[in-house]
């Protein structure tokens, strides 16, 4: 492949060239396939004498209408910014991104630091200015074709719905399958589970009394995992699916191109289709069963709706990923207990314990904690020049000479595996091909290696920007807050880890820790002591500086 490039080479220098790849599921199956782009990209990269292969960046079946939701493409992102890619190549607009205010941000911002992004199939370099006119031309394009899509298939699916045309995403739910003919059949042993909760629950039994009986009598759900939640067997009491009908349209997608999905609240007309599958609840069990749920909403003043009642098991709040688990490595979530239809005191839980108790990590009052934060940020304020003193410290500790001897051995096996490459891509058998794919995944895995270890000597090198910039949003929160939560507290802490009810710490710096320790060297330490019921606790705290 031909590109003119306008990437400023200094004599003797390689670039670095990735590449991204993205199979959309907007697209018939027909387009080239994923593995195809990437094996074209990598040979076209490894072949050329004057590039440093930088990887390739790939999305599978992602919509290319935002590119947020892309974890290949994020990630290509974050490597060029900290300098690991001079040149991107990617197939077209559309395949780098549709939305034209996303495109025009991204590629701007790489120019200011002279990263190219070349589209092949429109020979158009973005370091170019004069032509942002072009690309731009081809983005709206695609913008329009995008939303000429959305409204066609639009048409098409409630022209189904009004003519009782359907599809049920059975593949999740608990005793249905489509069969060869594409026709909804019932699995006799799932459904048999559907009918026990309804007996169950027409028998008194509560929602939770019955997820707790299931887990003990070892019942496997849809996944063939003995997991059972309140929200589940909720679930699963209100779909209609299960009486033979189908309300369609509960959802709908307001922007064709972020594709948010909305609850509708009736901004959108529903379809109720009656009796369109075979149904595993009769008809009588049916309605007894949204009948008690209607007496009890109203007995203890919550709402009915799914929806609405799982919000009261959960809340998303500004700690939500913010609180890591030192056990099972999953976040802290808010939780809020409920009685007599009124909310009683938060609490901290760990993620795995709010269906069944899979993990030894203990809950936490959710007051005491904000309260910590507060006096953390209050002791680090009181000694910011020692808490500078202590991030320099930290963040400039790298062996430099041992990732130097990493990189060069990367290197010299790279350079033969090229070198091995070269001999073996004129021959076209079988055996030579296989070889030629191991060859190149080994350069690929090599070069991977090279690229997190390069990642760390650059963000250890920027030791002092890292520092100037927690020591200055540290400086700018406010002395006087009503609620921590009002507070950029994010800005100075990454995460929180919750070892138990007597040790709390903070780590800054890296947020991308996998294992934090149990009994770590905490820097500007303090205690607090709190009451939950009649028992008093006394809860250790402090920082971890992570490089």
């Amino acid at each position: 492949m031909e590109i003119n490039s306008l990437h400023k080479v200094i004599p003797g220098q390689r670039l670095k060239v990735a590449a991204y790849a993205r199979i959309s599921s907007d697209k018939d199956v027909a387009e080239t396939s994923l593995d195809e782009q990437i094996d074209f990209y990598t040979r076209t990269i490894i072949q050329n004498p004057n590039w440093d292969f930088a990887g390739i960046y790939y999305d599978d079946g992602i919509s290319g209408t935002t590119i947020y939701k892309r974890k290949g493409f994020s990630k290509m992102i974050n490597d060029a910014k900290v300098g690991l890619i001079d040149v991107i190549l990617v197939k077209s607009v559309s395949r780098f991104a549709r939305n034209l205010i996303d495109l025009l941000e991204v590629v701007r911002e790489f120019r200011k630091v002279g990263i190219e992004i070349y589209f092949e199939q429109q020979h158009v370099s973005s370091l170019d200015v004069k032509c942002d006119q072009m690309i731009t031309l081809y983005a709206q394009f695609a913008e329009e074709e995008a939303i000429s899509v959305s409204r066609n298939q639009k048409w098409r699916i409630e022209k189904d719905r009004r003519e009782g045309r359907y599809y049920i995403p059975v593949n999740h739910m608990l005793g249905y399958r489509y069969d060869s003919k594409k026709n909804i059949v019932i699995q006799e042993d799932e459904a048999n589970i559907i009918r026990l909760i309804y007996k169950l629950y027409l028998e008194d039994m509560g929602t939770t009394a019955i997820a707790d009986f299931l887990l003990k009598e070892g019942v496997k759900n849809r996944h063939g995992l003995v997991s059972w939640s309140v929200s589940g067997i909720n679930r699963i009491l209100h779909n209609e699916k299960y009486v033979g009908d189908c309300l369609l349209q509960k959802e709908y997608s307001a922007d064709p191109i972020t594709k948010k999905r909305i609850y509708n609240h009736g901004e959108r007309e529903m379809y109720l289709i009656q009796n369109g599958h075979p149904a595993i609840i009769d008809r009588d069990t049916w309605n007894a069963v949204q009948e008690k749920i209607k007496a009890m909403g109203e007995k203890y003043n919550v709402h009915s709706s799914v929806r609405e009642s799982i919000k009261h098991i959960r809340y998303k709040t500004i700690f939500s990923t913010f609180i890591l688990c030192p056990y099972c490595g999953k976040n802290y979530m808010v939780k809020t207990n409920h009685y007599n239809g009124e909310p009683s005191k938060k609490h901290l839980m760990c993620y795995s314990n709010h269906k069944t108790k899979l993990c030894k990590s203990e809950n936490y009052p959710f007051v005491t904690f904000k309260e910590i934060i507060g006096k953390q940020l209050k002791i680090l304020k009181s000694n910011i020049s020692t808490f500078k003193e202590c991030l320099i410290t930290e963040f400039s500790k790298v062996d430099k000479d041992s990732t130097t001897e990493d990189i060069s051995s990367i290197n010299s096996q790279i350079d033969t595996l090229r070198k091995k490459y070269e001999d073996i891509k004129d021959f076209h058998d079988d055996f030579f091909s296989s070889l030629q794919r191991e060859t190149l995944n080994q350069i690929n895995a090599l070069i991977k290696d090279r690229t997190e270890i390069q990642n760390k000597i650059l963000v250890t090198e920027n030791y002092r920007d890292r520092t100037n910039k927690i020591i200055n949003n540290l400086k700018a929160l406010p002395d006087d807050y009503e609620d921590v939560e009002e507070i950029d507290f994010k800005s100075v802490f990454s995460r929180a880890v919750i070892v138990n009810k007597e040790l709390i710490y903070f780590i800054v710096g890296n947020k991308d820790i996998k294992k934090p320790p149990l009994d770590p060297k905490l820097l500007f330490t303090s205690s607090i002591e709190y009451k939950v019921r009649k028992s008093s606790f006394n809860t250790t705290f402090g920082i971890l500086i992570v490089k």
